[in-house]
Order: C-alpha cells, then sequence, then structure tokens
C-alpha cells in the first residue's frame, strides 16, 4: 500500500495523528505489503517523542505475550526495542528518519513475515509453524484456555542486529539524564561499560 492508503488503513489524517497503540500495532502487523517510502513518510510527519513511547508500549506488550521459558528470544527482542527506541529518539534530520525506518522495516517484515517458530502441540499433533507475531498470538490464546504448545524459537533467532542505539535515559538509575544516544554492540558487553574508545 502506498502513503494515502496506508493513512486510510490506519485511520489516521496525517503522519501527525500517529498517537495511539492500536495504530503501532496495526503498522507493525498488519500482513500487507506496505511501500517503504510510505512508512518513511509517516514516520517524518510523526511527533518523534510519541514514536519513541508507542515503541516502548508496543514492546512491553510483546514481551508480555511471550510464552515462559522464552529467555533468548526475549533478549532478542528487548534488544530490538532499545535498537528502535533509541533510533526514534535521535531522529532530527532526514537521514536520522532513514536511519530509524531501515531498522523499523527490517523488524517488520522478520516479526510478521520472515520469521520461523515451531509449535508442538502439547497433547499430540503435527507441528505447526508461525511466524513470532502469530506465534505470541498462540500464546495469548492459550493463558485464555487455548491449546497448548511448547514453543520453539531457535530458527527465529537469526535477527540481523550488528549494534543498537540507547538512549542515556535507558540506562541512568536517576533522574538527572544527559541528553543524547550512545551506540552499544552486543560484543562490548552490558551498556554502560567503557573501553578504551570511551564507549
Amino acid at each position: 500500500m502506498n502513503y494515502e492508503e496506508l493513512l486510510e488503513y490506519l485511520e489516521l489524517e496525517s503522519g501527525g495523528e500517529l498517537e495511539y497503540f492500536e495504530a503501532m500495532a496495526d503498522l507493525i502487523e498488519s500482513e500487507e505489503y506496505i511501500e517503504y517510502e510510505a512508512i518513511q513518510r509517516l514516520f517524518a510527519e510523526a511527533d518523534k517523542t510519541m514514536v519513541e513511547e508507542l515503541i516502548n508500549d508496543y514492546f512491553e506488550d510483546v514481551l508480555e505475550g511471550l510464552p515462559e521459558d522464552s529467555g533468548e528470544i526475549f533478549s532478542l527482542l528487548h534488544q530490538i526495542k532499545l535498537s528502535l527506541s533509541g533510533l526514534a529518539a535521535a531522529m532530527e534530520d532526514d537521514d536520522d528518519v532513514r536511519r530509524f525506518v531501515d531498522e523499523f522495516y527490517r523488524f517488520r517484515n522478520w516479526y510478521a513475515s520472515e520469521s520461523e517458530v515451531r509449535l508442538t502441540p502439547q497433547e499430540g499433533g503435527e507441528a505447526l509453524y508461525h511466524t513470532v507475531r502469530d506465534a505470541i498470538t498462540a500464546s495469548r490464546i492459550e493463558r485464555l484456555g487455548g491449546e497448548k504448545y511448547s514453543y520453539d524459537f531457535e530458527n527465529a533467532l537469526d535477527y540481523p542486529l550488528d549494534s543498537y542505539t540507547v538512549p542515556f535515559s535507558e540506562l541512568a538509575a536517576a533522574e538527572d539524564d544527559s541528553e543524547g544516544t550512545i551506540v552499544y554492540s552486543p560484543e562490548d558487553g552490558e551498556p554502560g561499560d567503557s573501553d578504551d574508545d570511551g564507549r
């Protein structure tokens, strides 16, 4: 879908109206093909603080929906959350918007279309293969009394996330956070660790 179709789908008049959780969820979870340029224009028009807030809220909801014993996928999704929220917080010009949209587009495609999770019915039967999005939906339904599964996220862990941008506010324990961001690579150790490069 192009930009005008995307606005209609999200029930928005412009990107500046992107302020509700449901719109962000619909944008991420839609099975429809959405042009890169449409998503880029949407976020270019949106309030950047609101985008960061919506990203954080959406991922918190996703993490709560994971089945028990989901350590590795929980960790990966948390890293993606830090990446996207950090990039959203850093959006000041067109290049910043493009960096955020690149990561958002990659996540959306992986989460709703490309990832593969194996669900094995606990009462027997053939295994099912779902995206991470649909596996989390199955986990939520299971908690409401639906069919119970064993979840294998191993094939979904191959996500191309080399580094992520973490807002200082994510790292500070006090309220006197400094403005700005740092870039953290998983190989560097825990966020906040320093080395000879001063990272």
